[in-house]
This record gives C-alpha cells, structure tokens and sequence, in this order.
C-alpha cells in the first residue's frame, strides 16, 4: 500500500538575504498539513555579503552558472546549509521525525522567465549525500520551459491551509518581492507577483542608513509621504504587465526609485514604503470580487508603519496575519516548499496556468537520491 503522508524539510532563503528559514511538516500533499517545527538561521555577515556580491555581479539576461565565483560561492553556501541541516536534525526524534526528503529552494541569484533562466544556489548532490536524504529542487525551471514564469510557486499551498472556509481570500507574502494568491471560496485560484515588497526599503536602508533593514519601521515613522511621488512609480510601465507576472529584485533598479536626491532621507524611505503598500492594496481593483479576507506573511508584516499603510488602504476590519489562522507568517514559505516537494514526489502538479502563465499544469523540482 502506498504511503499518504510524508515528512518533509522545507528550506528557504529569501531576496532579503538575512537567513535560511527550516519548516519540518507532516503531509499528505493534498489538504493535510501539520507542522511539526520551524527554524530561522540568521546569516553571518560574510555569507550574507558574498550573497549579495554574487547577486550584483549576475546578469538577467545571462546564466553564470559557468562562473568561478558562482561555483566557489555555491560550495561555501552549501556546506553552509548542510551544516544547519545537521544541527537541525540533531535536535529531532529521529526514530519518528526524520524527514523522507528535503525541499530545498536554495538562494535566488537570477530569475528571468523570458530569457528561460532561474538559477539558485545549493548543490543537491552534496546535501542529499551529506544527509542521506532525497532533495528537491529546480521548483522552478520546468514551468519556465512551459512558458510559464516560475513564480508564484506558493499558491497551491495558501489553497491547502486557507481555502478550506469556503471565503473568497487574499493571501499576500511580502518578502523581497511581494505577490499575491485570490482563493475565490471554490476552487478558483489567481496569482502573480506584484511588485517591490522590502527589496527596495532594505536596499534604501543600506545605503543611506547603514542597516540592513527598517526596523519596526521607526526610521520611515520620522518622514512624510511624497503621494506625487508615489504616483509616478505606480504608473510605471512594469507594473501594468499582464498577469500573472514574476519579478527579479534586479527588475527594479535603485537608480530609478531610490535617487531623488533634493528628498530627505527619511522622506524618501516613508514613501517607498508606502508605495509598497499602495500596489498591494490596488489588487481589490483588479480582482472582480468582495473579499472576505487579505491574509499577510512575511517579513513585510514585521514593519508596523508598512502595515499600518495597508490597513488604511483597504479597512482594518478585513486584515489578518496569517498567525491568526494557526500559520507563523514567517515560515509560510518554507513549509510551502516542504509541501511542494512532497507533490513532487507524488508527482502531482503544482503550478497552474492561472498561478504562473504556464500552458499546463506541471509538476515543479527535481528529486535528487542520495
């Protein structure tokens, strides 16, 4: 008799380039989830600087996986999560915990479905080898070859946790890049990336600021929203594209958001932030449906000034983190990941024409044995 559950590790490091988050789930691939543990490892600040040298040094329109520094880079980065994976392990009941594979997204270095090029970092071999495990990854390469857009992966997840209560829902992770999952209450489900989540706050905060992020966003509290400013950005060309539509943090270019040089400082990052906010909340004018409930995850809904913009724009009535249902807001996408694989290794699909653009359903990773 085949078996319907499944342990599954779910590893995923962001754009924001702070950490690795670890989801261990119990699943079925289907509607059963439980979660049995969730872990966040902070990075160093060499491996966080390497990340992000690599990042810089890539190119949209070309693959480096060929690429010295790519391959030193991918040998310290997976020796690095192999070490996590290890000391996660050590810390489970083995004898009736042990993950049967791992789900390992890996770092995003480059991402552009046109050009038919998604590469992250992470050597499957060596940490299916390292820890006796079987490893999912390339979630998002076969899709892409389907002239889909590799991206969002995570809706069939939101589906699986959220969809049950028949409510027409709008999940929106604000990560790097922030993108959204409609759950019509049926069995309906939209998707698409939406824009600049904390990618273009977080890189503000570097430069001018010399902090990797805005905490509890006190230095955006301190300035004034620019709406003309605003304005303008919105009704840039890329954010008008058809969906569903993935981004690359390298689609929005510093130069053109973060360099209005006669603004305080202050001044500018309150308005990226509340850009952030305004194209999240312009998706009720897009999405022909009164919804019950927009569920947040993600980094972004640890930036209370972000939050707070949000609640404004759409009425705070109708706003949740997704920890009010029972799902850490931090951790969806990692256990996400761990669910995916688990399909993989069911060989279900789980990307749709109406999630990514993809002519069919297609069955998402690569499964790598020991």
């Amino acid at each position: 008799m085949k078996r319907k559950e499944f342990y599954a590790l779910g590893i995923m490091s962001g754009t924001s380039l702070d950490g690795l988050d670890f989801s261990l789930i119990r699943s079925d691939g289907l509607n059963y989830v439980k979660i049995i543990k969730n872990e966040y490892y902070k990075f160093s600040l060499k491996i966080r600087e390497e990340l992000s040298s690599l990042i810089k040094f890539s190119d949209l329109n070309k693959s480096i996986s060929s690429y010295d520094i790519f391959k030193k880079t991918n040998i310290k980065f997976s020796n690095y999560v192999n070490k996590k994976i290890q000391f996660f392990f050590s810390n489970l009941n083995l004898n009736r915990q042990k993950p049967d594979l791992i789900g390992f997204h890996g770092n995003t270095i480059v991402h552009n479905p046109k050009k038919k090029i998604s590469i992250q970092l992470g050597d499957p071999f060596f940490i299916a080898k390292k820890t006796n495990t079987p490893v999912v990854v390339n979630f998002r390469n076969r899709d892409i070859n389907m002239s889909g857009q590799g991206a969002p992966l995570v809706p069939v997840y939101h589906k699986a946790i959220f969809a049950k209560s028949k409510k027409k829902i709008i999940v929106v992770n604000i990560g790097g890049i922030s993108n959204y999952s409609f759950l019509d209450g049926k069995n309906k489900v939209l998707a698409s990336d939406i824009g600049p989540g904390n990618t273009l706050i977080d890189r503000f905060c570097i430069e001018k600021f010399n902090k990797l992020f805005d905490r509890n966003g006190l230095l955006a509290s301190k300035g004034k929203i620019d709406y003309n400013l605003v304005s303008r950005w919105v009704n840039k060309r890329i954010f008008h594209t058809k969906n569903p539509i993935s981004f690359d943090i390298k689609n929005f270019k510093y130069s053109e958001f973060c360099q209005e040089n006669k603004k305080k400082n202050e001044d500018l990052l309150r308005t990226l932030t509340f850009f952030s906010a305004k194209l999240i909340s312009d998706l009720q004018y897009k999405i022909d449906a009164k919804i019950d409930y927009w569920i947040f995850t993600g980094g972004g809904t640890k930036n209370p000034i972000l939050m707070g913009d949000i609640k404004d724009l759409l009425g705070e009535k109708n706003v949740f983190l997704s920890d009010e249902f029972g799902f850490d807001s931090g951790f969806i996408e990692s256990c996400a990941f761990a669910f995916i694989s688990i399909r993989t290794l069911k060989k279900l699909p789980s990307a749709f024409p109406k999630t990514t653009g993809c002519k069919k359903k297609n069955i998402c990773g690569n499964l790598f044995k020991p």
